[in-house]
């Protein structure tokens, strides 16, 4: 008896007699943070006006969130403020620090439609999408990479 084949993306058979989880992944692009999270089973949606605040300084981390659409500043003074936008995820530093509290405030600074999954259920996503944690370390990668480029113009 041969074994079972599959008709994979690229329109080659696959023998999928070995283990399933052993046969090659997609050739399609990763899930983004959005999309990772908006398929959770324990996802909630938010819709906020300008103006609201989702989280303070000091306060237990709970979240973590994502932006579908809209603008959220995270603030811990004047002087040091950070603007996120569509597609991208807030404030993951928080969950691995050793305090377990919000290191700013969280307002949004636009009518903000966010998805938010409980700190537990993050993490578990993370054990089931390791990549995800790629993107976002290169996301903030970027983000110093560019905070050094600004500095640069006040010197």
């Amino acid at each position: 008896m041969s074994p079972p084949l599959v008709m994979a993306s690229n329109g080659r058979s696959r023998d999928t007699s070995i283990h399933p989880t052993l046969l090659p992944l997609s050739a399609s692009a990763p899930l983004t943070p959005l999309e990772l999270i908006q398929e959770q089973p324990e996802v909630e949606r938010l819709t906020l006006p300008t103006g609201t605040t989702v989280f303070r300084v000091g306060e237990s981390v709970q979240f973590i969130h994502v932006i579908e659409r809209g603008w959220m500043e995270l603030s811990s003074g004047p002087l040091n403020r950070i603007r996120f936008g569509s597609g991208e995820l807030f404030f993951y530093e928080d969950l691995v620090d050793g305090a377990e509290c919000h290191s700013r405030d969280a307002t949004a600074v636009t009518p903000v439609s966010l998805f938010r999954l409980s700190r537990s259920n993050f993490l578990a996503l993370i054990h089931r999408h390791p990549t995800l944690v790629l993107q976002l370390l290169s996301k903030q990668h970027s983000r110093l990479r560019q905070q050094r480029a600004d500095a640069r113009h006040f010197y």
